[in-house]
């Protein structure tokens, strides 16, 4: 093993290697207000002038921190973000927050979450959802596999995941499958943070790890050859959903204007292409719905 990338963590090798040539912010300065749906903006917002957003900025493409200067939110959700509140006549405050801290906050320190969040039956008792994007799942494994993982067997693998994702949980239900089976355990090594999964994965210390397959594959893209995209086999990994965005509970309201100022943006073409642009068009949703119906 490449012993100087073990002292090296993927999100390092993130920041040093070039980036694709898709991986660009959009350039959202010519989206017009819609005074329309500016005016549906609750009245607390209106006077700050601000969307407050909580994101997990470390889960590249969605949303990272740049290389620049290690600060200065990126990726698809900001792009959509910014695209939302020129819509809106808003500024954004798009702030870093731990991936499970995010929906507890809506409402008090966030008015939305934007973090590729998986839409699940679970979390829409606790919040509501604006669909805007469709995503499958992808397993991530070292380049030429060494381990042989099979994606359609886990029972005794070593799985990392990042915590407070649907995918932890559909690997802790796997868990109990082989458990029930009388077959080995699976091992699941959670993590804060995305890029502390991919480097447990990348330096040996797991089989595998699965996540969202635009995410799975910029870190592929990313890796200088370490790592390699597996598909998921029919089952827990198999089927697409939506990503969604989060609102509060009791703000109904927001996630109706955040639906339609999606489908405003959707219908002029800005949303198509800020999914273009980082690569992954296929993934657009041809209408926002507020808590849309998931497999997941």
């Amino acid at each position: 093993m490449d012993r100087s990338f073990l002292r090296m963590s993927l999100a390092a090798l993130l920041a040093t290697a070039s980036l694709p040539a898709y991986a660009q912010n959009y350039d959202t300065s010519g989206i017009a207000v819609d005074e329309a749906l500016a005016a549906r903006l609750p009245e607390k917002i209106k006077e700050a002038g601000v969307l407050t957003i909580g994101s997990d900025t470390a889960y590249a493409p969605w949303e990272f921190l740049s290389a620049d200067d290690g600060q200065t939110p990126e990726g698809i959700d900001v792009d959509i973000a910014e695209a939302i509140g020129k819509k809106l006549g808003v500024d954004i405050d798009f702030q870093t927050s731990a991936f499970e801290a995010i929906l507890p906050a809506l409402g008090s320190k966030f008015d939305l979450g934007i973090s590729a969040f998986s839409v699940t039956e679970e979390r829409m008792k606790a919040v509501n959802f604006v669909s805007y994007a469709i995503t499958g799942d992808m397993w991530l494994v070292r380049t030429g596999n060494p381990t042989d993982f099979d994606p359609s067997d886990l029972c005794g693998r070593t799985i990392a995941v990042q915590s407070g994702t649907y995918h932890e949980r559909a690997i802790l239900a796997e868990n109990e499958t082989c458990v029930s089976a009388g077959e080995e355990a699976i091992e699941i090594l959670p993590f804060g943070k995305q890029t502390e999964v991919l480097t447990r994965v990348a330096v040996g210390g797991a089989d595998a790890t699965v996540s969202g397959e635009a995410g799975i594959g910029y870190a592929a893209k990313q890796s200088d050859g370490r790592l390699e995209t597996m598909e998921p086999v029919e089952g827990a990994f198999g089927d697409s959903g939506p990503n969604g965005i989060a609102v509060a509970k009791p703000d109904l309201a927001l996630a109706e204007l955040i639906a339609d100022t999606i489908n405003a943006l959707i219908a002029d073409g800005t949303y198509l292409a800020i999914l273009d642009s980082w690569g992954i068009g296929s993934a657009i949703v041809e209408e926002a719905e507020v808590n849309p119906e998931t497999n997941h």
